[in-house]
């Protein structure tokens, strides 16, 4: 009986210790531990404009992309065993820079991204995500001016 009770106290401890296992979607989808993430970058500015990118994790660095015009960027990673994972990006053009998180651990942000598809869209006036859930682009984030621009 006391093995039962040990294996249900570690069950329960490492239930605990993750709450995110627990996390299912409208679409059904749970553990997102299991689910492969892609993640894209895409330079939506107009005027032949091109992007700068660096992004990177704790434990990856995607290295520096110049992206043309309409050229994205993308790669794919699981979460780690802790749900810890978080990718951020520097991006910069001409007069303009920003840097902000491109994927974390929300249920929010997964349904936007429909559950494995982190879209990111650069465009004049900000930084975009595609919500898949209502077919849009919805704005999230502002430019910094460069300094001496």
């Amino acid at each position: 009986m006391s093995a039962i009770r040990n294996s249900l106290v570690l069950l329960v401890l490492a239930l605990a210790m993750s709450p995110s296992w627990l996390i299912i979607s409208a679409n059904g989808n749970v553990l997102p531990l299991f689910i492969k993430w892609h993640v894209y970058i895409v330079n939506g500015l107009s005027n032949n404009m091109t992007l700068f990118i660096h992004c990177q994790s704790s434990d990856n660095d995607m290295g520096n992309h110049n992206l043309s015009p309409a050229a994205n960027f993308s790669w794919s990673f699981r979460t780690n065993f802790f749900h810890s994972t978080v990718f951020s990006c520097y991006i910069r053009k001409d007069d303009a820079q920003a840097t902000f998180k491109v994927f974390w651990q929300d249920p929010v942000l997964f349904e936007r991204c429909k559950w494995k598809n982190c879209i990111w869209i650069a465009k004049e006036d900000g930084i975009y995500i595609r919500d898949f859930q209502n077919e849009q682009d919805e704005f999230r984030y502002q430019w910094e001016a460069l300094a001496g621009c």
